[in-house]
């Protein structure tokens, strides 16, 4: 039995390359060792259980950290809110992305159905977008409450990265974007 970080490094790469083409909808731990040519026992030898290997392959997928920081370096690097609020859905809603979309949502589903299990990733759902937005915002002295705007902001991007996902085509998704925004923005002239 190989053993060892380099190959539990090895069987999660090829776990987070299943899992992002084939998700984790009816996943099991036969159906995901057969899929990367490993077996049960090596998998739980590694891993303790199918949870655990689906939700590192996940985080790595996801990787939210780097994600995170690139969403705060496009938006400060534009000069108006609301170029900086464009730059960030124009990277959110990368074509790309459209599979972390959908793992995101899947794991989104099954954090919901199981906060108890599932908190801290509920927690970081809540929190991580709208601080960096309110970040990006917070030197806007025309925003009276940044936090409070990053939350709708997130809101309605959530809701359009499920039109996304759902197939709405990405025309229609844009343009109920820019049209959102101005309405959130609209208020504070010159944004």
């Amino acid at each position: 039995m190989a053993s060892g970080p380099s190959e539990r490094a090895r069987l999660l790469g090829l776990a987070r390359d299943y899992i992002l083409e084939h998700g984790v909808v009816d996943l099991s731990l036969s159906r995901l060792a057969r899929g990367i040519g490993s077996n049960n026992r090596m998998l739980l030898y590694h891993f303790t259980s199918l949870d655990q290997i689906v939700g590192a392959a996940i985080d790595e997928i996801l990787d939210r950290g780097v994600f995170v920081a690139k969403l705060t370096e496009l938006m400060l690097a534009e000069r108006s809110s609301g170029e900086r609020i464009a730059a960030a859905w124009r990277h959110i809603s990368n074509p790309e992305r459209l599979p972390h979309l959908r793992l995101f949502f899947a794991r989104f589903g099954m954090a919901a159905d199981r906060p108890d299990r599932f908190g801290p990733f509920l927690e970081r759902t809540r929190t991580e977008w709208t601080e960096a937005v309110a970040g990006a915002l917070a030197d806007d002295d025309r925003i009276p409450d940044p936090r409070q705007t990053a939350t709708a902001i997130v809101s309605v991007w959530r809701g359009l990265q499920i039109l996304l996902i759902a197939g709405e085509p990405r025309s229609a998704v844009d343009s109920s974007h820019t049209l959102a925004m101005k309405a959130i923005l609209h208020p504070y002239p010159g944004t």
